[in-house]
């Protein structure tokens, strides 16, 4: 399998364009979701081994994963349902997490 990389250096003139680019040509405009998910799952259990406390740890790292998700709608690496899933998973578990 090969790529044409040309496409994506053609049409960016900064590195937002160019990501923008990567995004579109390779990964088909799953890259912002993806890094999502693997950011939050990474946060998630770094924050478990230092608190133990999962609704603690649930609540800081989907915090955390909105505060990206608006820098990756910015760049307009992800789509506005993706940051309204965010907001709502991110305000469940906080919520969840102050109701204790």
């Amino acid at each position: 399998m090969t790529y044409n990389l040309s496409i994506i250096t053609d049409n960016s003139t900064s590195v937002v364009g160019f990501v923008q680019g990567i995004d579109t040509v390779l990964m088909g405009g799953w890259l912002g979701t993806m890094f999502l998910i693997s950011f939050f799952i990474i946060l998630l259990t770094s924050f478990y081994y230092t608190t133990s406390d999962t609704s603690k740890s649930l609540s800081a790292s989907s915090f955390i994963i909105f505060v990206l998700a608006l820098l990756l709608r910015a760049l307009s690496l992800i789509n506005p349902l993706t940051l309204y899933v965010t907001l709502i998973i991110s305000g469940l578990t906080i919520a969840f997490t102050w109701r204790k």
